[in-house]
């Protein structure tokens, strides 16, 4: 690179220019990332023992810029989750943070309704540890651990 006599700070430019792409076009492999995961998550999935699982991306703006909802529906009852979906630092893995909502009863219908979560504030959720939630390679099958549970298989319905 060549700096100009006239133009001491272009090559400062140009620089930080090339830094500020560097940093666009990482942040744009992140989001294609997550957007793969969804994508991959997205559906109706049931295990051996009966369980289902039920995975959609939605919009909770106010609460995180990336998340899906998901529910498990056993014998015992139905668990709702919202999880916040980012890129680890490193570049690696996705981390996927749950929130559970503070007023069940509130968020019921999310199932059928997901586009409630759009009036979802901060105040009506609150961190619910980790889940860890891989996507076979052919994507038929996830392996599905949330909030310290043991990790359990389910298969696309």
């Amino acid at each position: 690179m060549r700096i100009s006599p006239r133009r001491p700070g272009s090559a400062l430019l140009a620089l930080m220019a090339a830094a500020l792409l560097g940093c666009v076009t990482q942040e744009q492999k992140d989001r294609a990332s997550i957007e793969e995961f969804k994508q991959a998550a997205t559906g109706m999935w049931v295990s051996d023992s009966g369980a289902e699982l039920m995975m959609v991306p939605v919009r909770a703006r106010m609460v995180t810029d990336e998340a899906i909802y998901v529910e498990r529906l056993d014998a015992s009852g139905v668990i709702g989750r919202l999880l916040n979906l980012q890129m680890s630092d490193d570049g690696k893995k996705i981390l996927q943070r749950a929130l559970a909502f503070k007023n069940d009863g509130q968020w019921r219908d999310i199932r059928d309704n997901p586009e409630l979560l759009t009036a979802l504030l901060p105040k009506d959720v609150r961190p619910a540890g980790t889940c860890d939630i891989q996507i076979s390679d052919d994507a038929n099958s996830v392996s599905y651990s949330c909030g310290g549970s043991a990790p359990e298989t389910f298969k696309r319905k």
